[in-house]
Parts: structure tokens; sequence; C-alpha cells
């Protein structure tokens, strides 16, 4: 069953006073052992009575790079002797960051072939 569909139930139980503690095993009884913990009905059970009512999920997903490639292909281009930590610095990204977008724009030739000797 979907997470918002359990946390209907809770909320259900919530307003019918159950206790977490018993949410979870009545939950466990019905849709098997482990599908709701006691700690997580006590962290709804917790924003209930807070008055947080929201029950979906926020939206998530990945920050906006901040790496333009074809920015970071002119910059490798005009200065190949630059070394990633430079780069990374002055792009305001972690060495990891940049070495994906590298990656990307294909100048990890000798990156990847170590890594390919290393496996």
């Amino acid at each position: 069953m979907e997470n918002l569909k359990y946390r209907i139930i809770y909320e259900y139980e919530f307003h019918r006073g159950t206790s977490a503690a018993e949410m979870a095993r009545r939950i466990n009884d019905v849709y098997g052992g482990g599908v709701a913990k006691e700690k997580t009905v006590r962290f709804w059970f917790q924003r209930f009575r807070s008055g947080n009512f929201d029950l979906p999920n926020k939206p998530r997903g990945r920050p906006e790079t901040k790496v333009d490639n074809a920015e970071l292909k002119a910059i490798v281009e005009a200065d190949p002797s630059q070394t990633t930590a430079e780069i990374a610095a002055g792009c305001g990204v972690s060495d990891k960051t940049l070495l994906i977008h590298l990656k990307q724009i294909g100048k990890l030739k000798k990156l990847e072939r170590w890594v390919d000797l290393m496996n």
C-alpha cells in the first residue's frame, strides 16, 4: 500500500485517540509485520499534534546544476593545465560535481583509462 494511504489511517486513528504503539500493532496485524514502525507512527502523531495535517510528501528533486557544460568546455580548452580543484573552486562546486560534468563533456579520458585499469 502507498505511504499516503497509511498516513490517512494514522490521521484517523490519531483523531480517535489511539496510541502510536497500538496503531503500529494494528496496521502490522492487518497488512503484515514491519509495515508500520512505531517510530514512524509517533513521528506522524507528533506532526498532527502540532497542527500539521499535510499528508503527501513535499516535492523533492535534484537541485539545478551550477555548471554550464558549454562554459566548462571553454574554460578547459582555454587553459588545459588547470587542476580540477582550481576549476571547481572557480565554478563554486565540489570536485566530485566538476568530475561529473567533465565526464559529460568528454574531458576525462585519462581518468577513465585509469579507472578501467584499476577494475
